[in-house]
């Protein structure tokens, strides 16, 4: 019963995942890989679920963007926080284009992001998701900045 419990509120949690899997083979994959994520999965299965995510190139308007991507990066890194290089460009990205562009405003803006849409729906976050964004988020202020200067770089390109 508690796997079938878990089941579904993963289904919900990646609802839009899902749904965009049935027109693209990319987004369907991803989504079979992360319902299969724990801490064994193997690097060459974890490389296969970065590439496949990375296909997907969700566009829309940064809002929708960030939060597309939002709880599939935080679920990743909860169990693979080494591929943090490979996606908290997710994350960071729309939010900068949004003119977030201090780390600080930039962890408020995430943690704040994910109190407001778990207020909408309960399982808009895994709780593996919010146990990343509550404690190890705060833990990537390098990081964060590395993407934020990667993103004026591109902006002055």
């Amino acid at each position: 019963m508690k796997t079938k419990i878990a089941n579904s509120e993963f289904e919900e949690t990646f609802s839009s995942l899902k749904r965009i899997g049935e027109r693209f083979a990319s987004a369907k994959t991803t989504f079979e890989l992360l319902k299969e994520l724990n801490p064994e999965t193997t690097t060459a299965q974890t490389h296969i679920l970065v590439s496949e995510l990375n296909k997907i190139q969700f566009s829309s308007n940064t809002n929708t963007v960030f939060y597309f991507y939002f709880p599939i990066v935080s679920h990743i890194l909860y169990y693979k926080p080494e591929y943090e290089k490979d996606l908290l460009r997710y994350l960071i990205g729309p939010n900068f284009a949004n003119g977030t562009s201090e780390v600080d405003e930039m962890i408020a803006m995430i943690k704040g992001a994910m109190e407001f849409k778990l207020k909408e729906n309960e399982f808009y976050l895994t709780n593996e998701s919010q146990f990343w964004v509550e404690n190890e988020l705060p833990k990537l202020e390098k990081e964060i900045q590395r993407e934020i200067d990667l993103c004026w770089k591109e902006l002055e390109e």
